[in-house]
């Protein structure tokens, strides 16, 4: 099966008009394929026979795993290594996906969007975009977590004051300061402008 043009996600920063198909079905949803990035992005690679090579080579690391498949899809805020250069995925100020170098090579950031008491009394909390971690860490539904080699190193609380990003809806790729929350809204201090944004759509950071 292979994914027309017209039915790519709005994220996507790729144009709609060109070939009718622009890859194979990927296989997460809320991401973007790492042919994608190689091609339309880095334009590392001029069509898909190159970014195979590529990938093929080991030469792509997403969170510090080697990736050589196609159609693996790289979800927001994860880590991806290309030629001894670090990246973050992430969001332009128009909501389109954007590579931007990171410092640090395989720590992210994800959100705490439920948690669950396992058998063995074990918190397993579960992160934005699926992921899932266990831990005894005391934080909360709505926080943040920085995560590295599957291990909570901090918590950032969803608070006042705290640095925002919008990970979705019309604002998406948009970050400020929370000024305020109120039930389930926060207004966000965007660049002097003022947002009043779902907390579902918000990840402190």
């Amino acid at each position: 099966m292979h994914l027309k043009r017209q039915e790519i996600g709005k994220a996507w920063p790729i144009t709609r008009k060109g070939t009718k198909y622009v890859i194979t079905s990927h296989e997460r949803r809320n991401g973007i394929p790492i042919l994608i990035i190689l091609r339309e992005i880095l334009k590392l690679s001029k069509n898909r026979r190159e970014a195979r090579e590529i990938l093929k080579a080991g030469l792509i690391s997403i969170n510090g795993k080697i990736i050589r498949r196609e159609n693996f899809s790289v979800l927001p805020f994860e880590k991806i290594k290309i030629n001894e250069k670090n990246y973050e995925l992430n969001f332009s100020k128009k909501g389109k996906f954007e590579l931007k170098e990171s410092k640090e090579k395989e720590e992210r950031i994800l959100k705490i969007i439920n948690k669950k008491i396992l058998k063995n009394k074990k918190i397993q909390l579960n992160l934005l975009f699926g992921k899932n971690i266990i831990s005894s860490e005391k934080a909360n539904v709505r926080d943040s977590v920085v995560v590295k080699d599957k291990k909570i190193i901090k918590i950032i609380p969803m608070e006042t004051g705290a640095g925002a990003i919008i990970f979705s809806g019309k604002y998406r790729g948009a970050e400020g300061k929370i000024k305020k929350i109120v039930g389930k809204t926060a207004e966000i201090d965007c660049n002097d402008k003022i947002l009043n944004i779902p907390l579902k759509y918000i990840m402190a950071k």
